[in-house]
């Protein structure tokens, strides 16, 4: 059932791949006529609101931080070859989603799938080389240790489930299932948090725009950027307005920290956050 690996065998990776699944046919229309109920003797509908109050109602609701109204527009995500350390760091990190997740405790890895960080000054093709061996092995401990944990985990559950000589044979296939789960369940703890997974993520249009603005402020930056670009590029296939309208970008640099003069060691001092005014 558990083949060994080789610690020198190739990693497999891809980019991620972003499917919409579900959303809101007019998200950012749905948003302003939730605003103009407020003040209405009746429920406004999308088809009633005029160009004019999407552009004054849209960008004093937006930008007075009344997101209410952008929260009722869900999307719906299917994300595939992104990194548990993504999903855990950034996606989990921000509140109000749901997700499901494809599990490793009985979804046998048998393949080596794992993100990779693109080469740059800080991670250069001998770093490369040397994190793809790091994959590989910890992939081939998941193998070995998967095939040293079966016989024990399948000796356990037949005397948990006091099976003899006379037992039925589905009943026994039933245990040799249980006990590969239970095996991979204790060996996944060697996989690395690079592992590629496979979920459906829901989110609402705030949070998408949050996570949009705060794509770089995670572990995982470059992935972060990639695969929230590509959710929102496809919210605006379906109605651009929704991001356009308010022209927001991710944050690459802290807004206060935007302007000062951080250029040499002598003024690394003076201009360190420590050393700045309190408010």
């Amino acid at each position: 059932m558990f083949q060994s690996g080789d610690p020198s065998e190739l990693v497999e990776s891809a980019p991620p791949r972003i499917t919409l699944r579900n959303a809101f046919a007019h998200p950012f229309d749905s948003a302003i006529a939730a605003a103009r109920t407020c003040y209405s003797s009746h429920l406004i509908g999308p088809e009633e609101v005029t160009d004019k109050q999407r552009l004054n109602i849209g960008a004093a609701t937006f930008f007075s931080g009344h997101h209410t109204v952008y929260q009722h527009a869900h999307f719906e995500f299917g994300l595939e070859n992104i990194s548990r350390q993504f999903v855990w760091s950034f996606l989990h990190a921000h509140p109000f989603y749901n997700s499901e997740q494809q599990s490793q405790r009985y979804v046998r890895m048998d393949r080596t799938q794992a993100y990779v960080p693109p080469v740059s000054l800080f991670f250069d093709a001998e770093s490369r080389a040397i994190y793809e061996r790091a994959i590989a092995r910890a992939w081939s401990y998941y193998r070995e240790l998967s095939s040293l944990l079966l016989p024990q985990a399948r000796e356990i559950l037949l005397d948990i489930w006091h099976v003899g000589p006379m037992s039925h044979p589905k009943r026994i296939q039933k245990i040799e299932r249980s006990a590969e789960k239970r095996a991979i369940e204790i060996a996944r703890y060697v996989l690395p948090v690079a592992a590629f997974t496979t979920m459906v993520h829901t989110v609402s249009g705030i949070v998408l725009h949050r996570l949009w603005r705060m794509c770089a402020a995670s572990d995982t930056p470059s992935e972060a950027r990639a695969i929230i670009g590509g959710m929102v590029a496809l919210i605006k296939e379906i109605d651009p307005q929704f991001f356009d309208r308010f022209g927001t970008e991710p944050l690459n640099e802290l807004p206060e920290w935007k302007g000062l003069a951080i250029s040499s060691p002598k003024n690394s001092t003076a201009n360190s956050p420590a050393a700045l005014p309190h408010s």
